[in-house]
């Protein structure tokens, strides 16, 4: 009897237990699905999150050129004098400078528009004959083309065959006017390419969000006149041709649906 009301009392110990248990996992259950609702309510408010999130854009590069005669011009004029000591190539290239510049400035050249660009120095040995060569150079600044031939022929006859001509550029004083219409046509490019991608993409096109933009000057051949060059006074014919201001826009555009 005693035996039989042990086993009784453990039976109903494991009931116990059992039971226990089955709340205890009952309890984790519940927290699983609660913990798996919220997970879910989470990963729902995410996804409606990302609609307000980076938009859909598109990025496009448009072009706008405008074409412009140059105005002025910059040469590098100089001098290089050889004589037998270092000294006396000096003082032959300081006094042919001066004379260059005395004769540029007499056809109307200012000193703000001349600025020394280089000065040199060094042994020059010729079949061995050993000397010294100096010379002195300047950016000349030209504002009329026409007058860039004589001012090149008279600092020529100022100093005779040690002159230097080592380049030139042509330049526009003001494109102002130029970059204003490269612009609008780089913008109006820039749309109708974005507009050709929205379409490809079953889009369309929204606001502007960004633009930056690239200038760079560019020139052509194309001649100062019909007949020969605009150089004047009998020097050598320079011509001016034409100058291409290019304007390059990054525009970024929103896509709608």
């Amino acid at each position: 009897m005693q035996t039989r009301r042990g086993m009784l009392a453990t039976r109903g110990i494991l009931i116990a237990i059992g039971a226990v248990i089955a709340i205890a996992a009952s309890a984790v259950t519940a927290v699983a699905v609660r913990a798996g609702t919220g997970g879910a309510s989470t990963q729902g408010a995410l996804g409606a999150g990302s609609v307000a999130g980076p938009r859909d854009t598109v990025t496009v590069v448009g072009e706008g050129t405008q074409n412009a005669t140059p105005d002025n011009a910059l040469i590098s004029l100089g001098v290089s004098a050889r004589r037998g000591t270092a000294g006396d190539a000096m003082n032959a290239a300081n006094a042919e400078m001066a004379a260059l510049l005395k004769a540029v400035k007499a056809q109307g050249v200012q000193d703000v528009d001349i600025q020394t660009t280089g000065l040199s120095i060094y042994q020059d040995q010729q079949y061995g004959s050993i000397g010294y060569r100096a010379g002195n150079t300047a950016n000349v600044k030209i504002h009329h083309i026409a007058n860039v031939g004589s001012v090149i022929a008279s600092a020529q006859k100022a100093v005779g065959d040690d002159i230097q001509l080592s380049g030139i550029a042509l330049q526009l004083s003001d494109n102002t006017s130029q970059l204003k219409g490269a612009r609008q046509a780089a913008m109006t490019a820039a749309a109708a390419r974005a507009k050709e991608w929205a379409n490809l993409a079953g889009r369309h096109l929204g606001k502007v969000l960004s633009v930056s933009e690239v200038i760079s000057n560019g020139s052509s051949g194309s001649p100062c006149g019909s007949g020969g060059g605009c150089g004047g006074g009998g020097g050598a014919p320079v011509q001016a041709g034409q100058m291409n201001v290019t304007v390059d826009v990054a525009v970024v555009y929103e896509l709608t649906d």
